[in-house]
């Protein structure tokens, strides 16, 4: 069975298949249509999960392996099979064919792959998966209907836009859902609950310089803390306004607590990498290195005191100043001292 990412949660609902395969032509949607199915898998009780990233020399015979080995608690289980490049190779493709004809007991699967043209769709080994499980497909949004998806999350952010500030923002990000839902996260963050206009978005740009919105990013990334207190020190003195530098910090921090999670479930750097895109893309090395270098302790540390910021600007905590606080995020993610600087957390 076919179905698009907007089927998914009302199939979902009815009854959970043995097997998912999710063709992530979309970033955004095939990461939120796993992120579904994984839901809803712990919901079913699948609690063990084995991930399973099959590229270069991959060993196929571990999901076998995987699959008649019992669980001492006799807990379900949920197997993740992720094929980055979309072309499992001759063992792989027998592998899958075997694995789908008889699939586990107790075993929730899930198979990721990328985007896959029309010969790969018709090849055996993915017909034999879409026969006996349900195909995912997370296609590209179409210009015309970006307009009603972007206002459909911007109202669960509680913002109402007008009709200009939606075809303003499609045309700004079409082609790139993830880009969308970030000028969304942006314009939640900056902008009050209610009405909203396309001078408000227009006006929710970020009033910060490109040149100091970068340079604020690249301390970040670096973990030079001198560098990044000076720049937020200069911003306040210039009287720039709280939100606009929280945006710019929290973009950066987000996308690092993504980037880390997705390393923690299998996915491999050098792919992530390949999924930024615009001024991320260009800062790939340096992103690279800060992944390297920060644990996800210290990533999800930032990101509360972020939180804080954002309450303390808004005047819903009254202790504690929102600069002071937005400093503190910096030492968080600071180049530890010379003396520590070959360890790496985990």
């Amino acid at each position: 069975m076919n179905i698009t990412v907007e089927r998914l949660p009302g199939q979902l609902a009815r009854s959970l298949a043995a097997l998912y395969v999710v063709v992530g032509g979309e970033p955004l949607a095939a990461q939120e249509a796993g992120d579904a199915i994984r839901a809803a898998a712990r919901e079913a009780g699948h609690s063990e999960r084995n991930v399973f990233t099959m590229q270069g020399r991959a060993n196929w015979q571990a999901i076998f392996a995987s699959g008649d080995n019992f669980s001492l608690f006799g807990e379900r289980r949920l197997t993740e099979i992720r094929i980055p490049s979309g072309k499992p190779g001759v063992d792989g493709a027998r592998a899958l064919e075997t694995y789908a004809a008889k699939l586990p007991a107790d075993t929730l699967t899930l198979v990721s792959l990328p985007g896959l043209d029309r010969k790969t769709m018709q090849s055996r080994w993915f017909a034999t998966l879409a026969k006996n499980g349900v195909v995912v497909e997370a296609r590209p949004l179409d210009r015309a209907a970006l307009p009603d998806w972007i206002d459909h999350r911007l109202i669960r952010q509680g913002l109402r836009a007008d009709r200009a500030a939606l075809e303003f923002l499609a045309d700004q990000v079409e082609g790139n859902l993830l880009a969308a839902q970030q000028e969304i996260d942006k314009l939640a963050l900056l902008l009050p609950p209610g009405p909203v206009t396309l001078a408000d978005v227009e006006h929710a740009v970020v009033d910060v310089s490109r040149l100091e919105a970068d340079a604020l990013q690249d301390a970040l990334y670096a973990g030079n803390g001198a560098r990044f207190a000076q720049i937020v020190t200069d911003l306040r003195d210039a009287g720039e306004a709280v939100p606009a530098i929280l945006w710019q910090v929290s973009s950066a921090v987000q996308l690092l607590l993504r980037l880390k999670l997705a390393l923690a479930q299998g996915d491999s750097l050098p792919g992530l990498m390949r999924t930024l895109w615009g001024r991320d893309k260009q800062r790939a090395p340096q992103i690279e290195r800060a992944l390297k270098r920060l644990g996800l302790v210290q990533i999800e540390t930032a990101l509360t005191a972020l939180a804080q910021v954002d309450r303390q600007a808004k005047g819903l905590e009254r202790v504690g100043d929102p600069w002071d606080t937005l400093l503190r995020v910096g030492m968080t993610l600071a180049e530890p001292d010379s003396g520590r600087s070959g360890k790496r957390t985990r």
